[in-house]
């Protein structure tokens, strides 16, 4: 079945009425039943206002039979109280001690029936002085709701049933004063709460045979990067935000030479495989953000990530490790320079990302400064430097990789 607009909407200032009279119902339902139970019973029972909603929406009534009990408020309007049977035994056996027998609601003697009455005069009782007693109009019982309480009761940290009071709405109108709060909970208190996520800083796609080169001291520039700004993988999907570069890991950029390297590479390989571009992500892994932060990245303010520029970027093919670096900034990309590279059947340890201990929202910074003398030349998309000594191809796994190419 489905739900119009129009329910919806119903259902929606059903729910915001609810939520602005519920601390009311807590302050004085739930404080006379929660008082009624332990008064009477003189026992530590421990009561918990599970929820409250209008005429047959309570879900939390199906799946127990009741003791009910109807009280009469006005020649009009009554309200009924159940308790169910799990909580009625519970309470018998406190009362009158652990019956052998099973107990059967539809079998209740006649002083376990009289005590259970009792105990559901007394707590209309307690309530009685928060009920209307005067009749209402014809408008009002026109429109009129019932509202619907459940309670869960539990005995020494135990669910031992539930009592469900029902009443029209015009009996507690008049009464309820609702609290028009801006916040009626206040979620800065978990700002600083912190979560781990993968930081992404790039992407971009060489060929295998380049993977397979990848020596020491490689820059692999990111050509698709931004260095104002990075993302966070959430659920699977990088969710970006701002950032100051740090002018410390700008590197500058010599293309002269080694041009034809990569060609001469291709041109001597006649395995197809090593031609195929796959794509190459650039990630921090573990980096911690604060809910407070979060919520500055959803406001698309600028974040400083201080100290992560000093951890292990780690290079992945198809979710595969290849290899490690460090964060470098050419022109208006990232790359990373390499200084670990995983061969397959290695078992290399990297180094996890430092705990960011204070993320500061900050304002753009245009007064960047080159930085590092001498760095080593990028490899861009298609170019390697020469390795100084053959690689043994056999040392790369096909395998560790799952390819899609429309060209095979």
């Amino acid at each position: 079945m489905t739900v119009s607009e129009a329910e919806k909407n119903i259902m929606q200032e059903k729910g915001k009425q609810l939520f602005l009279e519920f601390p009311w119902f807590y302050d004085n339902i739930y404080e006379k039943l929660k008082d009624s139970i332990n008064e009477f019973f003189q026992r530590d029972y421990y009561l918990r206002f599970m929820g409250v909603s209008f005429n047959e929406e309570n879900v939390l009534f199906f799946g127990d039979e009741y003791f009910v009990n109807k009280f009469s408020v006005n020649k009009t309007a009554s309200i009924e109280l159940r308790i169910s049977s799990g909580l009625i035994s519970s309470l018998l056996d406190n009362s009158l001690g652990v019956s052998e027998a099973k107990f059967k609601l539809n079998s209740l003697t006649d002083i376990e029936a009289v005590l259970i009455k009792s105990f559901t005069v007394f707590m209309y009782n307690k309530l009685e002085e928060l009920l209307i007693k005067t009749e209402p109009n014809k408008k009002i019982l026109k429109t009129s709701k019932i509202y619907n309480f459940t309670f869960f009761v539990e005995f020494k940290e135990k669910h031992i049933g539930k009592i469900i009071l029902s009443l029209p709405d015009y009996t507690i109108n008049d009464n309820i004063q609702f609290e028009y709060r801006d916040e009626c909970f206040d979620i800065s208190c978990f700002d600083d709460t912190k979560s781990s996520f993968t930081l992404r800083l790039g992407a971009t796609r060489i060929s295998l045979n380049d993977i397979k080169a990848i020596e020491n001291g490689d820059v692999i520039m990111l050509e698709d990067s931004d260095v104002n700004k990075m993302a966070i993988l959430w659920q699977g999907e990088p969710v970006e935000f701002n950032i100051t570069p740090n002018p410390a890991l700008i590197i500058s950029v010599d293309n002269t030479g080694d041009d034809d390297m990569s060609n001469d590479l291709n041109a001597n390989n006649d395995n197809m495989w090593d031609t195929i571009l796959v794509d190459v992500v650039a990630e921090f892994d573990n980096f911690k953000l604060t809910l407070g932060e979060l919520k500055q990245i959803s406001e698309g303010l600028v974040i400083d990530v201080g100290s992560v520029y000093n951890s292990k970027v780690k290079l992945r093919v198809a979710k595969q490790v290849v290899a490690a670096g460090e964060l470098v900034i050419l022109n208006d990309r990232y790359g990373v320079r390499i200084d670990t590279v995983k061969n397959s059947g290695d078992d290399v340890e990297y180094e996890e990302v430092e705990e960011i201990d204070s993320l500061q929202v900050e304002q753009k910074n245009s007064d960047a400064k080159p930085a590092a003398k001498n760095p080593p030349k990028p490899k861009e998309e298609g170019q390697k430097q020469k390795a100084k000594g053959e690689k043994n191809d056999e040392n790369f796994n096909y395998s560790d990789f799952e390819i899609e190419d429309e060209s095979i």
